[in-house]
């Protein structure tokens, strides 16, 4: 990594920076699109003479330049994950992987190949790896659905949290680009991520006419903030996948039963004073304990501050359903659990 002028930058420690979002070019639309900010937070060094250098170009970059000195230790035992949609580039997923030394590549192409115009280009990403030595994996997803794109990432951080992950979200679609950027905020408690943006050398014409990659080259590498999304608990998600399957079919599933389903699965905690045997059997548990319990714990955080369920009154039951939220939050939440 080195700075426009050509001055060295040894002994160097990191600064956050703020500076306008348009500094990123294009992309900051897809960044005001996933979180409302005003301004974003470009990594820069800070040399012995504390000279700021704002702007640096792609040279030999490794994992370490996207990676505070706390996690540069861990990282000596991590493997080098790099993660990325596939659209219409190949140079953009190639060199930075090469660039910052990728033990493995994760890709995700369409989950329907056959209208993906971007597909003509995996054949090319994957030689390019192979040839540089880089292993190369891949999965699928619908690249017009957020959701579904959360869901592969979310397998692939799940698969690589004991490894350094550094998501590639300058390709791919604009959708696959929020996503990436929200799977970055959403997970930064699972595993070591950080999202980063691959300014080209260069905009070349029409895909469509031509079956070339949209640009070319690769002019620097821009490390990007991941400000973190709060995302369900473990045990709450397993209540709205129980919830989901206890409805099968049906408009929700009754009170009763989800209390009854919550105990078998370990979702509400025992009353120790009650059990001393530590079972979680619904005949040891008492009915007004365990309601206590499903409301406090379980209903009410995903009603009121989570808005993912909804209770109403059918009857002489209380039918507790999924909102569209919760649906959504679940096909991507769930994959792993």
């Amino acid at each position: 990594m080195s700075e426009q002028s050509g001055q060295s930058n040894d002994s160097c420690s990191w600064l956050s920076m703020p500076v306008a979002a348009a500094s990123v070019g294009s992309f900051s639309n897809v960044i005001t699109s996933c979180v409302s900010l005003a301004r974003l937070t470009f990594f820069v060094f800070l040399p012995s003479n504390n000279k700021v250098y704002n702007r640096y170009r792609f040279t030999k970059v490794t994992i370490d330049t996207l990676m505070s000195k706390s996690s540069l230790m861990s990282s000596l035992q991590m493997l080098r994950v790099h993660v990325a949609p596939v659209g219409f580039e190949v140079d953009r997923i190639v060199l930075p992987a090469v660039g910052m030394k990728a033990d493995k590549v994760w890709l995700i192409t369409h989950s329907n190949p056959s209208v993906d115009m971007g597909n003509q280009f995996v054949s090319s990403i994957r030689d390019k790896l192979k040839q540089a030595r880089i292993e190369c994996l891949q999965t699928e997803a619908d690249r017009t659905d957020l959701f579904d794109t959360l869901r592969a990432l979310r397998i692939i951080i799940l698969k690589e949290k004991a490894n350094s992950i550094l998501v590639n979200v300058s390709v791919g679609s604009k959708i696959q680009a929020i996503a990436s950027m929200m799977a970055c905020m959403m997970f930064k408690d699972t595993a070591t991520i950080k999202p980063y943006y691959a300014v080209p050398e260069r905009y070349t014409s029409s895909v469509a006419k031509e079956e070339k990659q949209e640009t070319e080259g690769l002019k620097e590498i821009i490390g990007l903030p991941e400000y973190k999304i709060e995302i369900p608990s473990d045990k709450l998600i397993r209540c709205l996948d129980l919830i989901n399957r206890k409805s099968a079919g049906k408009s929700g599933v009754r009170k009763r039963d989800l209390k009854d389903s919550a105990i078998e699965a370990g979702l509400i905690q025992e009353d120790e004073k009650r059990i001393t045997n530590r079972k979680r059997t619904k005949e040891l548990y008492s009915e007004q304990a365990a309601y206590m319990s499903l409301n406090k714990n379980l209903i009410e955080p995903l009603q009121k501050y989570w808005r993912f369920i909804t209770e109403t009154k059918v009857g002489t039951h209380h039918i507790i359903s999924l909102t569209d939220e919760g649906k959504n939050a679940l096909h991507f939440l769930s994959a792993g659990i």
